[in-house]
């Protein structure tokens, strides 16, 4: 059997340059066009943001975001001056410390035609949460037409249920200012069950840090915890997966995050309902401030905790601030400015100039999901939080005052459907 083999551009991603080689043979009789962008760009499921970059960028490679046993649906419209393209999907794999990537092929997909659509859609029989990159082929090279309004769609196997497990690192219950741990508890439970309405939270468990059965020795009860100055992570995220809840939602609470008015941090579809990178959501008891620290209220700090996890199931802000969409690379920008809003129907967006200023502090990664927070605005600033009309939902990046907040029910949906692709 003969083996056809052609060399393509170096793929950069994370810094780090590998060759791949495209092949194919004559009893397949398909090349094989491995990705040969940058791999920057990517999509997460069930996100309605534009995503115009993805979309410009899909021949030549984008990343997607999969789960075992979920289904997907990969689609944009038809361009009529071309031939419909065949989706070719490629498994990303690292070494073990990340200093060399592989793409290998996994799927070739010819796409279904309906309603001016080119609809691709596969069943991940992956073992864990993976990456996958793509190309478009026709004619044994990259597509050439227009791909515009790009969705990538997912259902997954998994419950609608899950149970949070509220993890206390340093010295929080000598910290906390006018309630306790019990009542903050007894609060974030109840909040969660009231506004997550599209699942159901079986249970909250609350664990200390330093009883953790092999990591306890790291995290002293016996000081404040400082998120991003008392350890490397500011996501703690060797805490996630807890041992005998190993599925639950962790959500770490800390003194504080050392970045200033910052009150909580997620990643944006973090997808990991388990343990290891991405498995954790971090709050706050005080915050950082330009002259010292403040005690946060335990409103506020329920109401981040719904905020952050909503951006762990994959929730946009709902108007996006600077940092949400900034993707700096050495001295590039490769952010999606389409993407300033999340793309909902039923969640109005503020005035993009006077939000978009807002620039917070955000990680330059540009492989792993976005750092997404929840901010404060300083008394001084010039934006008026209040005059947006989505200051009520909770999704806004900023904290507000005298407003009663809620998720809107396409929020909802989404949150169901991610909660069901991740593994638990």
């Amino acid at each position: 059997m003969k083996i056809f083999c052609k060399k393509i551009r170096a793929l950069v991603l994370l810094g780090v340059i590998a060759l791949f080689d495209g092949c194919a043979d004559d009893d397949s009789q398909e090349v094989v066009l491995y990705p040969d962008s940058s791999l920057i760009q990517g999509l997460y499921p069930n996100d309605y943001a534009q995503n115009d970059s993805a979309a410009a960028n899909l021949a030549h490679g984008i990343t997607l975001s999969v789960h075992p046993k979920a289904t997907y649906q990969l689609s944009f419209d038809v361009d009529p001056s071309f031939e419909p393209p065949k989706l070719q999907l490629f498994r990303i794999v690292f070494n073990k410390d990340s200093t060399d990537v592989w793409a290998h092929m996994v799927r070739s997909l010819e796409p279904v035609v309906a309603n001016g659509r080119y609809i691709y859609s596969f069943v991940c029989e992956e073992n864990a949460n993976a990456i996958w990159a793509t190309s478009l082929l026709q004619d044994d090279t990259y597509y050439q037409g227009r791909v515009s309004n790009i969705r990538f769609t997912g259902d997954g196997a998994y419950s609608e249920n899950f149970s949070i497990n509220l993890i206390l690192v340093g010295n929080i219950e000598e910290e906390l200012d006018s309630f306790t741990v019990s009542e903050l508890s007894t609060s974030l439970l109840q909040e969660f069950r009231k506004h997550y309405s599209s699942v159901t939270i079986d249970t909250l468990y609350i664990n200390r840090a330093e009883e953790h059965p092999t990591l306890g020795s790291k995290y002293p009860a016996n000081k404040p915890w400082l998120a991003g100055y008392s350890s490397e992570d500011t996501f703690l995220s060797e805490l996630g997966g807890w041992p005998g809840i190993e599925n639950a939602l962790d959500i770490v609470l800390v003194h504080r995050i050392n970045n200033e008015n910052i009150l909580g941090y997620s990643k944006l579809f973090s997808g990991n309902l388990g343990k290891g990178y991405g498995s954790t959501v971090v709050l706050g008891t005080h915050l950082k401030t330009i002259i010292g620290e403040e005690p946060i209220s335990m409103k506020d700090i329920v109401e981040t905790g719904l905020h952050e996890t909503g951006h762990f199931f994959g929730l946009r802000h709902t108007t996006a601030t600077l940092a949400d969409i900034e993707t700096v690379y050495k001295g590039y920008d490769f952010g999606d400015y389409s993407n300033l809003e999340d793309g909902l129907d039923d969640t109005p967006n503020c005035n993009k100039t006077s939000i978009s200023s807002l620039k917070t502090i955000q990680s330059t990664d540009i492989f792993k999901p976005r750092t997404m927070q929840r901010i404060r605005i300083a008394d001084n600033s010039s934006f008026k939080a209040d005059n947006c009309p989505d200051a009520s939902n909770y999704m806004f990046p900023v904290t507000v005052q005298n407003q009663t907040l809620s998720f809107s029910p396409q929020q909802l949906e989404i949150i169901r459907k991610n909660l069901t692709i991740f593994p638990h």
